[in-house]
């Protein structure tokens, strides 16, 4: 059943509904004389929606509004329904029509207003869904919401300093998200005052962040770039294994970097250190420095032979190819990072957007923190 179908059918049924409910408890004989029966542009939009003309139905039902105020909750439904659907612009016309009537009730109006800032949010026109999403965020009922959908505009557009500006906004009314978010801003902030050369603002703005959310690895990792850039070798290298410590997903990210840092002598010095706090967390994690290591090419590093063979022969989906012997257990590690070297490295675990880049917040659902590492090989 496609999309117009099941809208075709819902609003049928509704009206049957209606139809049963009011011929079961006579409402009919309590309205007055001109509706005691049904609207003809009401039978005539339902035609049109049966017969697949949504646009002339649109326009039946936004007459049938102008004839009757009571209908103004189900035009919300139904802008609201179009919106979902991804019919934007017939929800902005739906809601530009309650704006025009005169007459409207205030709080019919607020939410008229909301409405169509939902709509040109989902539009991507960012422009008029901010101005609209500020004026909704002055009434006290609907204010969390336009300032947490103002938010959302912020962080599209990369207004960092806006984004913090709403979230402290709605920590003072108790309604704001997690404060690993606010962490975040502040992170956007320090990596701005790093690309021009303001290390003692991204220092401050880095603090802050700290301050929101501990442990927060992503604060570590812009430590050690900063400290990096100063020559700091020592402690960019402790800042980057504290945040691996923190997060084991960067392991596929920063265990090369933090391995360049380093020199040869320290490099099996840390990848033991690595595999004594990966075995403490679990097979799972064991597994993720094992394929982060080959996707390095380090299958040969004398630290990891005993955790590549206890991977490869402990795992189910890697058995089979284990079978082949421990002898050849380089050539293995080998072409599976030939492999990894073409999949697409991780996957947002909200929405399931995949890529080869890891993202502390998401392109395709903007969710913060919801990268992992998820190798897919694409076969060609």
């Amino acid at each position: 059943m496609s999309d117009l179908s099941l809208l075709t059918w819902v609003l049928v049924l509704a009206a049957l509904v209606l139809g049963i409910l009011a011929g079961h408890f006579g409402w009919g004989k309590r309205w007055p004389g001109p509706l005691s029966k049904l609207h003809p542009d009401y039978l005539t939009g339902l035609d049109y929606l049966v017969t697949e003309q949504p646009d002339r139905a649109l326009d039946m039902f936004l007459k049938l509004m102008d004839a009757n105020a009571e209908t103004i909750e189900t035009h919300f439904a139904l802008g609201s329904l179009y919106r979902r659907r991804g019919e934007v612009e017939r929800a902005i016309r739906i809601h530009q029509n309650l704006l025009a009537r005169k007459g409207l009730a205030p709080e019919h109006r607020e939410q008229a207003l909301l409405a169509l800032a939902q709509d040109y949010l989902r539009a991507g026109v960012l422009d008029r869904a901010e101005g609209l999403f500020q004026q909704v965020s002055e009434v006290p009922r609907l204010r969390v919401s336009a300032l947490d959908a103002l938010r959302g505009v912020y962080e599209r557009q990369h207004d960092w300093s806006q984004a913090l500006g709403a979230y402290r906004q709605l920590a003072r009314i108790k309604a704001a998200p997690a404060r690993t978010v606010a962490a975040h801003y502040l992170c956007e902030l320090a990596t701005v005052a790093i690309e021009r050369g303001d290390m003692l603002v991204a220092r401050s703005l880095l603090d802050q962040a700290r301050e929101e959310a501990l442990p927060f690895p992503r604060a570590a990792l812009l430590g050690a770039q900063i400290a990096e850039r100063e020559a700091q070798t020592d402690l960019a290298v402790k800042l980057l294994r504290q945040a691996l410590s923190e997060s084991p997903t960067l392991l596929q990210e920063e265990l090369p970097h933090l391995l360049k840092l380093v020199g040869p002598a320290e490099r099996d010095a840390i990848l033991s250190e690595l595999v004594a706090q990966t075995e403490l967390r679990g097979f799972d994690e064991l597994k993720r420095l094992v394929f982060a290591a080959i996707a390095a090419d380090l299958g040969s590093a004398a630290p990891l032979r005993a955790s590549i063979q206890k991977v490869f022969s402990q795992d189910a989906t890697l058995q089979a190819v284990w079978q082949v012997g421990p002898a050849q257990s380089e050539r293995i590690a080998q072409e599976i990072g030939a492999l990894l070297a073409q999949a697409e490295k991780y996957r947002c675990n909200e929405c399931g957007f995949s890529g080869r880049n890891f993202y502390w917040h998401c392109p395709a659902c903007h969710a913060w923190d919801s990268f992992e590492a998820y190798a897919i090989v694409k076969l060609r």
